[in-house]
Parts: C-alpha cells; sequence; structure tokens
C-alpha cells in the first residue's frame, strides 16, 4: 500500500458513492462553486473549502455522491480530495510504533469497583422482524442461487412453471383432447 493509497475501507465507500454520482448533474457556478442536482434537490458545493450541502463530506471526510459529480465535471481525481486518515500513509503510521506487551489478567491491580451488568432488555411491542436491517454500505442478501434449472426440460433460465415447452405440450394435448371429443360426439350422434 502506497501513501497515497486508500484504505479497502474508504475505497469501498468511493465506489458506492461513485455510482451514485451518476444521477446527479453539476452546474458551474463561477469560481470553485457549483450546485449539484439530486432528483429535485439542489445542493451547493464548494471544493476549495471542503463544503457540501449535504454535510456528509465535512463530517466523514469521504467525498459525498454530489462532490464526486464535481470532481468528475471538472475532471480531477477523487483520492485528492479525500480525508488523510484514509490514506496509506496515516494507517502505516498507526502500526509504525512497536505494541506494549500486557500484563495477566491475574497480575492486574484489584478495584472494588461493583460489576458492570449488560442493560435490561425490554421486548418491544409488536411482531419481531424477521430479518435484521442492514447498514447502508453492507450489501443485500442475494438468493443462494442465481440461475434456475428447469425440471422437464433441464435449460437454465426458467423453472417448470413458466417452461415454454410444457406451454407447447400443453397446448396440444388440449387440441388433441378437443379433437377427439368432437369425434367421440360425432360417433354418438351416429349410433
Amino acid at each position: 500500500m502506497g501513501d497515497m493509497d486508500l484504505i479497502e475501507y474508504a475505497a469501498k465507500i468511493l465506489q458506492t458513492r461513485s455510482d451514485e454520482s451518476r444521477l446527479c448533474y453539476a452546474i458551474p457556478c463561477g469560481g470553485d462553486e457549483f450546485e449539484v442536482r439530486d432528483q429535485h434537490v439542489h445542493f451547493p458545493i464548494k471544493l476549495s473549502t471542503g463544503i457540501c450541502g449535504c454535510k456528509k463530506w465535512q463530517h466523514s471526510g469521504l467525498p459525498c455522491k454530489h462532490v464526486l459529480r464535481v470532481i468528475y465535471h471538472q475532471r480531477l481525481q477523487p483520492t485528492d480530495f479525500v480525508a488523510p486518515c484514509f490514506k496509506g500513509k496515516a494507517y502505516k503510521l498507526t502500526y509504525a510504533e512497536h505494541m506494549h506487551p500486557m500484563s495477566d489478567l491475574s497480575q492486574w491491580p484489584s478495584g472494588n469497583l461493583p460489576d458492570i451488568l449488560p442493560p435490561l432488555v425490554k421486548r418491544a411491542a409488536g411482531r419481531p422482524k424477521k430479518q435484521r436491517q442492514r447498514g447502508p454500505n453492507e450489501s443485500r442478501r442475494g438468493k443462494r442461487h442465481a440461475t434456475v434449472k428447469c425440471s422437464l426440460c433441464s435449460e437454465l433460465g426458467h423453472n417448470k412453471v413458466t417452461c415454454s415447452s410444457r406451454k407447447k405440450r400443453a397446448a396440444t394435448e388440449a387440441s388433441t383432447s378437443a379433437t377427439t371429443s368432437q369425434a367421440n360426439n360425432r360417433k354418438k350422434k351416429a349410433a
């Protein structure tokens, strides 16, 4: 990892926000000020001071989708606008010093403090949710099998309910049963 490379966490967030930025539209307002339209909302942006109207850039240190739209509009590099704490140099400085060993738990000084207990959990009203809520950067849970295989014709991409060969077979059976029932009716009338 180089000094100016992003850590994996920041690179993932930057990629998702970059994909989201495609739906935004940047309008230059003069100087380094821009206005970005995100659906029906307008966000003012100043690149030199690091300010965006949605405040995500100021709070997280990573450019939001509105700022990324302006960065791409100006043909600049997004990594230049990421806070230094998300770059390789800061990561390396964090682990540059050696780690001091700790003594065993039995050698710790004893304190006459009460044990800290977990908070009492009160059951919420209503039916509990079936799945936990996922974070904004967490991928959604998909199907176990991306491809479906038909049990009738053994082809991929559909199941037996939507199988075209089943529909054709049902149509031919219906037409043959209709012709046989008509023939039986004629025989009964003739007899």
